[in-house]
């Protein structure tokens, strides 16, 4: 970071010494750079090198209006470098809600107040190349204002991303309004706030949402091999990081990385086809033990279920954790026997007879399987318990026409 005395001067010097840098994305699709971010530098005259200028721009105390000034003119230099050099690739340009609030002050919007819009029209650039990454720390403006600004970038055309997934003025406020063609998410960031295990189980659900909405989900801050196939595990439709390039004076070819990116991706998809046959294994491997060890409950009557599964507790595997029995509308017809682990007793917890997970995701899908495709078990997805900070999968298993059993087990000890 500059010198305070540096920091300071470093906002007041000349157009000239602002200067953006750019960033290739690339798209796992086709391996080539598609298009680079846009990042503000400065050229320091007393350390006679550029410097980051993001520190100012997330700095409260720094000039707002000064700021606005030299966010301009790196964006100018940025569309007039891409015009002049003729590229054909996509320019990510961020712009923080609250610098726009501010050329929106009225009831009224001077739409030739929006230097974006004014920039297409100037150097003729098409709308559609143009990536506005919607990034704040904090914002304190009118939601409504902001929304109608947004509007009138997408009718130009203009594409529009939620940059700092993590972070910033609430993530699930700005996803939900502005609904964005690109969900962008720092690895970086995440990793700092959280530890290993739940970092990948948000970045799973923030996978999953992307999918939902129809986004495209970019992860940036890749550095190494490791956070390059947690992206990919993640769905990751476009990359961006050192692992691949930092921000340059310039664009690049843009297959420089389409080997790298080849090599990588059959190394992942190799590993990947690997685990999934190995969960596979896992599932068909408790089944069998399964479909025999409860084959005299379907018969039993609902009064002596409980002393049959009991008879049986002894039998199962050590990763089961928990059993009960429901019936078809999903209430709770047998206590839960349940453990702690492997090696302690079984203890019964009869206060949850009457319990319903009719509702649950898990039974739903158990019961429509059932009565689409006459399917009798099936695994879910694991999940994490957070008391207990283990991953678990759940089994289901109808017991005749009119009773299902739910049994848990510890998918990390197998």
């Amino acid at each position: 970071m500059l010198a305070e005395y540096e920091s300071q001067q470093i906002l007041s010097l000349g157009e000239g010494y602002y200067t953006p840098h750019y960033q290739p994305i690339l798209d796992v699709g086709n391996r080539n750079i598609i298009g680079y971010e846009v990042l503000g530098r400065v050229f320091s005259p007393e350390s006679n090198q550029y410097h980051s200028l993001g520190y100012h721009f997330h700095n409260p105390d720094t000039d707002t209006v000064r700021l606005v000034h030299i966010d301009r003119i790196i964006r100018e230099k940025a569309i007039k470098h891409v015009k002049e050099t003729g590229l054909k690739t996509k320019i990510f340009l961020n712009m923080m809600p609250n610098f726009l609030s501010m050329v929106y002050t009225g009831e009224v919007l001077d739409i030739k107040r929006l230097h974006i819009l004014h920039l297409i029209d100037k150097y003729d650039i098409n709308p559609n190349d143009l990536v506005l990454e919607i990034t704040e720390d904090k914002f304190e403006g009118n939601i409504e204002k902001l929304l109608y600004i947004v509007s009138l970038f997408r009718e130009r055309g203009i594409k529009i991303a939620v940059d700092d997934l993590g972070v910033g003025f609430s993530n699930l406020e700005r996803i939900g309004y502005i609904h964005p063609d690109i969900m962008k998410v720092d690895i970086k960031i995440m990793r700092e706030s959280l530890n290993r295990r739940s970092f990948k189980n948000v970045l799973s659900a923030i996978s999953e949402m992307s999918q939902r909405l129809g986004s495209q989900l970019l992860f940036e801050g890749v550095e190494n091999e490791e956070e390059l196939y947690l992206a990919l595990s993640m769905g990751a439709n476009l990359l961006q990081g050192f692992y691949f390039s930092r921000p340059a004076l310039d664009f690049q070819d843009k297959k420089r990385f389409n080997k790298t990116l080849k090599t990588s991706l059959e190394k992942f998809s190799g590993l990947r086809f690997l685990e999934i046959l190995e969960n596979l294994r896992k599932e068909q491997s408790f089944l069998d033990q399964f479909v025999d060890l409860f084959k005299d409950l379907e018969t039993s009557s609902e009064e002596k279920m409980t002393d049959a599964l009991n008879g049986i507790l002894d039998k199962l595997p050590l990763e089961t954790t928990s059993v009960l029995v429901t019936d078809m509308h999903g209430y709770q017809v047998t206590p839960t026997f349940k453990r702690e682990a492997y090696d302690l007793p079984w203890t019964r917890l009869l206060t949850e007879v009457g319990n319903n997970y009719a509702w649950k995701p898990f039974f739903i899908r158990h019961k429509a399987e059932t009565y689409h495709s006459s399917r009798v078990s099936g695994f879910t997805e694991p999940f994490h318990d957070i008391e207990t900070k283990r991953q678990y999968v759940l089994f289901t298993l109808n017991l005749g026409e009119n009773h299902v059993l739910i049994l848990r087990l510890d998918w990390e000890s197998y």
